[in-house]
């Protein structure tokens, strides 16, 4: 079984957890299939986007807002590793939504 083939079969797991809406039993192995060592940033996208999911899956203020924060940071260290202006500003439209979604929950209580 070839590197890809290894990487799709993990991937494919914890996606299949995300999708039955398990995301704390998802959490770790898509921590793990992110990490891309030391010195390099993770894929934010990825962790991001799972985690944001996971916040508008939640009911609960407090930890909705926890998940909201993570995705958040992840989509901030995506656009800071644009390479060009425009290709930030375009990024930055995934942190002002998480940061609206953030706001209106914290206008809830």
């Amino acid at each position: 079984m070839g590197i890809a083939t290894q990487a799709t079969r993990f991937m494919s797991e914890w996606l299949e957890l995300v999708q039955t809406g398990k995301y704390a039993e998802a959490e770790a192995e898509m921590l793990a299939e992110t990490d891309r060592g030391e010195g390099f940033f993770p894929l934010n996208e990825v962790r991001a986007s799972f985690y944001e999911k996971w916040g508008d899956a939640l009911s609960g203020v407090a930890d909705a807002s926890a998940k909201y924060q993570a995705a958040e940071l992840n989509w901030r260290q995506w656009a800071s590793c644009s390479t060009s202006g425009g290709e930030g500003t375009a990024r930055m439209v995934d942190v002002q939504r998480v940061v609206k979604k953030l706001e209106a929950l914290n206008a809830d209580r």
